[in-house]
């Protein structure tokens, strides 16, 4: 039998016994005929113990190709659907990831062997990614076999299965915070979309498109997601249990909703919407390991709620006016420590975090001995000897969880001490950690 040879395509088959009387016209022709329905670089023939003679057989029959036996290894695991799942998953991950062949060169018969057999053959290409399956159909005799001149090959597309799995792994890895992956998956299978039912691919476009949504929120990116949602409501409407809420909508309006900077009554609040979605970011950073960047993002915080406070006394940290009665003689006295604060543009002075919670103080206000108490908190000290600053130790933020919660704990109340309503924002800061769907 002779067979044009294309190195790119490999046919993989199960090898049943046939009929016994007539081995002949129920199982080599049929399986010859299988083979010369298109040109394949390679055959691989699953056989059972029980059959390997007859795949030997036919790989004599057929010239100028490479034909492979590959018997599942044990007596009896013909019946046994994971011993054999796991002989075929082997060899088809062994063709993809050794020989570097890819799923969609694969195409995989399952029409002979035990139902086992099948099944197992089946499952190992879903697995794979083989996009293509088939199995011989045809009018069949007393035996329940087809009969020779009737065979019809038919073919079964994976796209849906491999969709389901999809579903459930974005499902997964929306559960986990892994935004982008999402957004990456889709994009990798874009090209199979179309072959979808619209039930699915309706789903999968909509986790997408809120992945992004939820990523852009991720790393700040506010105005971005107000977009998406606002262009989106269709898509998303399909998005189940992960629809964007009304209250994270508001949420992120709010953040996105920057203030003149010259407007100290609207960035006082403004400032504490950041810094309520900055420490549900950072509790994000700390689930996922992050530890550098947790710790980086509470030290922005500590500083985030001085300037909100010090905005509130009608000053700005980046831009305090020299010649400000309160502002000259906290500078003075500064200046004795020499700790005197940093010019900035046209007559202004610029203020650290410290510094803020020390002006704070020189005005009275409440809250400055709190952010003064932080200065020797462990995780202040570790900033400037964590790899993200100064230092070069990337362990400097690696506490116990019950520090971790501790801190947690302290921002929450400064936070509330300065903003009542801060427990409201910080419940839809914290929705976009999906953790709490995941099942027990």
């Amino acid at each position: 039998m002779s067979i044009s040879n294309n190195d790119h395509k490999v046919l993989v088959l199960t090898v049943g016994t046939g009929n016994a009387k007539d081995k002949e016209n129920s199982l080599y022709v049929p399986l010859q005929k299988s083979i010369g329905t298109d040109c394949w670089g390679r055959v691989i023939l699953f056989p059972s113990q029980q059959t390997v003679e007859d795949a030997n057989e036919v790989k004599r029959r057929i010239s100028e190709i490479s034909v492979e036996v590959r018997p599942i290894p044990n007596t009896g695991d013909e019946n046994d659907a994971d011993a054999s799942f796991a002989h075929f998953d082997a060899i088809l991950g062994e063709l993809i990831e050794s020989d570097g062949m890819s799923p969609r060169d694969i195409t995989l018969d399952f029409t002979r062997g035990t139902k086992a057999m099948s099944a197992a053959l089946v499952l190992a290409g879903v697995a794979c990614n083989v996009p293509v399956l088939r199995y011989i159909e045809g009018k069949r005799g007393k035996r329940g076999n087809v009969l020779a001149g009737n065979e019809v090959i038919k073919e079964v597309r994976t796209e849906v299965a491999n969709a389901r799995q999809q579903i459930n792994l974005a499902e997964r890895l929306m559960i986990r915070g892994d935004f982008e992956a999402i957004c990456t998956m889709h994009q990798e299978m874009s090209s199979t979309l179309n072959n979808l039912p619209e039930q699915l691919r309706s789903r999968l476009n909509a986790y997408a498109y809120v992945a992004d949504i939820y990523a852009s929120w991720d790393r700040f990116d506010y105005g971005r997601a107000c977009s998406l949602i606002k262009s989106g409501r269709e898509i998303i409407s399909s998005a189940g249990q992960f629809e964007p809420t009304r209250y994270m909508e508001q949420w992120l309006k709010c953040l996105a909703s920057h203030p003149n900077q010259d407007k100290f009554e609207e960035m006082s609040p403004y400032l504490m919407y950041l810094a309520c979605d900055l420490l549900a970011n950072a509790e994000r950073r700390y689930r996922d390991g992050l530890y550098e960047d947790s710790g980086v993002r509470w030290y922005r915080l500590l500083e985030l709620i001085g300037q909100a406070r010090l905005f509130d006394q009608g000053y700005d940290s980046s831009g305090l006016p020299e010649d400000n009665p309160k502002v000259k003689e906290f500078n003075d006295r500064l200046s004795r420590k020499s700790q005197a604060l940093n010019k900035g543009k046209k007559g202004t002075l610029l203020a650290s975090r410290l510094q803020v919670a020390r002006f704070l103080k020189h005005l009275g206000d409440p809250l400055s001995k709190r952010l003064l108490q932080q200065d020797n908190s462990d995780y202040v000290v570790a900033r400037n000897h964590g790899l993200l600053a100064h230092g070069f130790n990337a362990r400097a933020y690696q506490m116990t969880p019950g520090r971790v919660r501790a801190i947690i704990k302290n921002f929450e109340q400064l936070l509330c001490e300065d903003r009542p309503e801060a427990h409201e924002w910080l419940a839809v800061a914290r929705s976009l950690d999906f953790s709490s769907l995941r099942e027990n």
